[in-house]
């Protein structure tokens, strides 16, 4: 299962790359999360769809300091060999 997300609220500056970094890496999913231009979040999710929904109900709350209002989620339909999960700077 591939996804992509955007992840919109008070999700820049609160530790939600890093909060996420270590959700993703506990159950072995691949991919990436970086902030954007606009202010949300970007998350790509590859793995098994078990583990990949559960990640995806996480970050409807997200950590304790952000203040998550809505999430945009969509198939991904490219390539991606990433072998990891990696913050995006």
């Amino acid at each position: 299962m591939k996804k992509h997300l955007l992840i919109f609220g008070k999700v820049q500056g609160v530790g939600f790359r890093n909060w996420l970094y270590v959700k993703a890496t506990e159950k072995n999913v691949h991919g990436w999360v970086k902030n954007t231009i606009k202010g949300e979040v970007e998350v790509l999710l590859i793995g098994n769809n078990k583990d990949v929904n559960e990640i995806i109900k996480q970050c409807e709350i997200g950590p304790s300091t952000s203040r998550v209002m809505e999430i945009k989620i969509q198939d991904y339909k490219q390539d991606y060999f990433g072998k990891s999960f990696s913050i995006i700077h």
